[in-house]
């Protein structure tokens, strides 16, 4: 993820590249986590860039991607 770019705009990216929704993703994180989420807290959350990391590991298991760390002393 750009660091130039907002949490929510990335995440936005990721659910148009996959062709998904925010609320079909609240769903899915509500299902898998056995919790009760809501599209406007999942917004909030973004918005105020408050995510947990483990909800931003969630939502990109969720849509097929991998997080991943790279040394920039290694590019």
């Amino acid at each position: 993820m750009s660091s130039n770019k907002s949490i929510k705009t990335e995440v936005a990216m990721l659910l148009l590249n996959k062709g998904w929704t925010q609320e079909k993703l609240v769903k899915e994180m509500g299902a898998r986590l056995n919790k009760n989420y809501s599209s406007s807290n999942l917004g909030n959350k973004l918005r105020l860039e408050t995510i947990p990391y483990r909800e931003i590991k969630l939502i990109a298991d969720i849509l097929g991607y991998d997080i991943e760390f790279v040394d920039r002393d290694k590019k």
